[in-house]
């Protein structure tokens, strides 16, 4: 089949339309991607499926540039699915192409701080859902808060790093020499208070000034929540036990995985973060790696309806960060790294893509590519 993906995020750099990128020409299917470019490294050089738009302009310009080019597109094309990410006046879309085309998918409800602002958000959401015949969204609970009756369901997953043989850099292979027990955080730092847990980590290793264990954070921010953290390591002189990297591709975060001792999957417990899974909790127990994680409806179902131990819920401070932290260590004889990785299988983005997104598109079965 001949399909298109859109999205306003420069490929790659969400890593759900990543894979299905990925997935879908694996499986035989003929596929072209349009998204924004932010400037940021490109995550595959000289793709021609890949087709990046400028954001040069007023909002309004930027969106019809990217609008047409999907419309461009199609002419020459003639599509069979076009599965686009939610974006706002995604609607006009639908006065240049036909309905039964469009695959409309929702990846996240609004996680503005402002309940007014959440709520214009989440509604325009669903008013152009009305629009279209095709719907996804990640969870039942966030087509819940939208008010979505008829959807299809496309979950998160996550990747599986401990089979992965490309090489890694060497400048990672020596951050791990020393061995230890490192905890690790990969994802958005955007409003997600990570420096509860990097102050819970500093007031644990006070305490045990000898163990040989460190705090690695792998990700970036839109405000100021990295500069805070890179503050308190430098007042506090723990850039020997807390590391920050800013952000990694994904195809160079195996050596992390390989060798973290715990993930942190820390999102605050707030009714806009409560009703969506968080990504990197999915990949950690995929990869085998207990977790630390706030006690949000996703993590409470993994963790505690999970068969075999796999991790910490807390709350979302430093105190509870510190105390599971001592725990995870204390009690690392419960985790067994090969069970977890067999027991979450199943969340692994081929795995679920198989059960889910084959489902969303309505795909048959399909061994030959058509060339486009």
């Amino acid at each position: 089949m001949k399909i298109l993906i859109v999205t306003t995020n420069q490929f790659g750099y969400l890593i759900d339309y990543y894979r299905y990128y990925t997935y879908l020409k694996q499986n035989g299917h003929s596929v072209k991607f349009i998204c924004w470019d932010f400037g940021k490294p490109k995550i595959e050089l000289n793709n021609e499926d890949i087709i990046y738009v400028g954001r040069n302009g007023q909002k309004l310009s930027r969106l019809s540039r990217l609008m047409m080019t999907v419309v461009k597109l199609e002419k020459q094309v003639s599509f069979d699915r076009i599965m686009i990410n939610w974006f706002k006046f995604v609607t006009a879309l639908l006065l240049f192409i036909p309905r039964r085309k469009m695959y409309l998918d929702i990846r996240t409800v609004s996680v503005h701080t402002t309940p007014l602002k959440r709520k214009i958000f989440d509604t325009q959401i669903l008013i152009d859902t009305k629009f279209f015949t095709q719907v996804s969204i990640l969870t039942d609970s966030a087509a819940k808060r939208l008010g979505l009756r008829k959807y299809k369901l496309l979950p998160l997953g996550g990747a599986l790093f401990l089979n992965d043989s490309r090489k890694q850099s060497s400048e990672y292979e020596n951050l791990f020499a020393a061995g230890g027990y490192d905890f690790l955080y990969v994802g958005t730092l955007h409003l997600r208070r990570v420096i509860e847990c990097v102050k819970g980590f500093h007031s644990f290793i006070i305490k045990h000034p000898d163990l040989n264990t460190r705090f690695i954070i792998i990700g970036d921010a839109l405000y100021q929540e990295l500069k805070e953290i890179n503050k308190y390591i430098a007042d506090n002189r723990l850039s020997k036990k807390i590391i920050t990297l800013g952000y990694i591709p994904q195809s160079q975060l195996t050596i992390f995985f390989q060798h973290a001792f715990c993930g942190i999957s820390f999102v605050p417990i707030l009714p806009h973060f409560d009703v969506q899974p968080s990504t990197k909790t999915y990949e950690y127990l995929i990869n085998g790696i207990p977790v630390i994680a706030t006690s949000i409806q996703d993590n409470i179902r993994l963790l505690q309806h999970s068969e075999v131990p796999c991790g910490i819920l807390i709350k979302d401070n430093a105190d509870d960060f510190e105390k599971a932290v001592e725990e995870m260590i204390g009690n690392k004889d419960l985790y067994n790294r090969k069970v977890i990785a067999e027991k979450f299988s199943r969340y692994e983005w081929d795995n679920l893509f198989r059960e889910y997104l084959d489902n969303v598109l309505d795909l048959p079965q399909q061994k030959n590519p058509v060339a486009i």
